[in-house]
């Protein structure tokens, strides 16, 4: 017979839980990712979980890689899904229907009421930008809502001054076996990408969209004042978008020559923070958490971030990295050569964030949190 703390770890855990997972875009974007942690994590937790993709998802097979989740696959057009879904839900007896994207918020409630089943409906918040009023008043009587963020809750609270909404912070997770420090990996990811075998190496990653992307153009005027004062540093930009000509050219008039490097986006995010010393995520717009930030610090490197929306709740100052303020050139530089300058400090700050992500972004905080909401929203606490 089960003790009392064992039947308590029991009761919070997700076993006899049946979870429907929504996503018809899984392209690889940040939300597609975090939807896929979620799912690995809920799945660790003990859940039976089924998550729901388009047939022109890029990303199904990196969904079907996930042990222990089941990936269905729809070829019907998105607007018939609710039916199509509907059916599964009352054969799968699912008890969860939870939604990443916005566009898919209204398929999992129409879903919910085609099945006659008394599912809950999740829906999750990735985005800093105000819900519309028309988008809040559908959302309130059927859903619970996962900001991804404490800056994305007070976004939300701010946008529903009558408190409809019903809202948790939930923190997105982290695979910190596939983001872990690996050193062995160091020199040949440096080869793959072209970046020295030696040097001092900061990175940014991200989209590189006009006008500004993630702040790369100011990460490459900030990189000149690094350049001149340390000669063995070198700088990655990691992206892909229509603004790559231009950041190059910029990188150019900059005289960073070939301490410049650019790579699109590839699916081998681990092995690139292997090669890097710093991260650098000098953001300018809107942005819910940063997890590229949490990324890199479970693999034991130091941030700079910019203090912008949910930026912040993913370092601690001077513990693991440093903030600057958006879209300042002089704060950003003082940053890169505060690290460049002091490298036992970057050191020791990666070897901080490693510890820090795992305490608290780790796949299994995210999948006991989720856990938690959903069998408070099946008993009508939340």
């Amino acid at each position: 017979m089960k003790t009392g703390a064992a039947t308590e770890a029991a009761a919070a855990g997700g076993a006899g839980l049946s979870v429907l997972v929504l996503n018809s875009v899984l392209t690889g974007g940040g939300v597609d990712t975090q939807t896929l942690s979620q799912c690995q994590a809920l799945v660790g937790e003990g859940a039976r979980v089924t998550l729901a993709i388009s047939s022109q998802a890029r990303w199904i097979d990196r969904a079907r890689a996930i042990p222990g989740l089941d990936v269905l696959v729809l070829t019907q057009p998105r607007w018939q899904w609710p039916l199509r879904l509907a059916g599964e839900v009352r054969r799968r007896q699912v008890q969860v229907l939870h939604a990443h994207h916005g566009r898919d918020y209204w398929i999992a409630i129409l879903t919910r009421a085609l099945s006659m089943r008394p599912a809950v409906v999740v829906v999750t918040r990735h985005l800093m930008t105000a819900l519309k009023q028309k988008t809040r008043r559908y959302l309130a009587p059927f859903t619970r809502v996962v900001a991804v963020s404490d800056a994305v809750q007070r976004s939300l609270r701010a946008s529903d001054p009558q408190g409809s909404l019903r809202v948790r912070r939930v923190y997105c997770g982290i695979d910190t076996e596939a983001f872990r420090p690996d050193p062995l990996r160091r020199a040949s990811m440096r080869a793959e990408l072209g970046l020295p075998a030696q040097g001092f190496v900061f990175a940014v990653v991200g989209a590189i969209h006009a006008p500004d992307g993630k702040g790369q153009f100011h990460f490459v005027q900030a990189a000149r004042q690094v350049l001149a004062r340390h000669p063995d540093t070198h700088f990655l930009c990691a992206g892909s978008g229509e603004a790559v000509p231009a950041l190059r050219a910029a990188a150019a008039r900059e005289g960073l020559g070939d301490h410049f490097h650019w790579r699109a986006f590839g699916d081998d995010m681990p092995g690139l923070m292997q090669a890097i010393d710093v991260l650098v995520h000098p953001a300018v717009s809107s942005e819910a958490l940063g997890l590229v930030l949490l990324e890199a610090l479970a693999c034991g490197k130091p941030v700079i971030g910019s203090r912008l929306d949910g930026i912040p709740e993913t370092f601690e100052e001077g513990l693991n990295g440093l903030a600057v303020e958006p879209r300042s050139v002089p704060s950003l530089a003082e940053a890169m050569l505060r690290l460049a300058d002091d490298r036992a400090l970057a050191r020791s700050m990666g070897d901080r964030g490693r510890e820090w992500v795992e305490q608290r972004f780790s796949l299994h905080h995210v999948g006991q949190a989720t856990v938690a909401l959903y069998r408070d929203a099946l008993a009508g606490r939340v």
